[in-house]
């Protein structure tokens, strides 16, 4: 079982079905992935750890700390 704590919100699915309709937004340190920049507002798969931040202003905090990342190729359907 894991544990997870983020800011939860509604999310409006492209495709009815397809989605929970919620999402939990967790803080990703992306700080060991040198493409970084190069995958925001991509679809990516990312692995990693939970780890808590101790950061002086805000607390702790719960942070994926990504060791690796990459871009999802979306499937292109093939149609008849």
């Amino acid at each position: 079982m894991a544990y997870l704590e983020g800011r939860l919100r509604e999310n409006i699915p492209g495709s009815e079905g397809e989605h929970t309709g919620y999402v939990l937004e967790v803080e990703v340190d992306m700080s060991a992935v040198e493409s970084a920049e190069e995958l925001v507002n991509g679809q990516v798969a990312v692995t990693g750890n939970l780890e808590f931040v101790d950061y002086p202003e805000r607390g702790k905090e719960l942070v994926f700390k990504a060791m690796s990342a990459a871009t999802i190729e979306e499937e292109i359907e093939e149609t008849d």
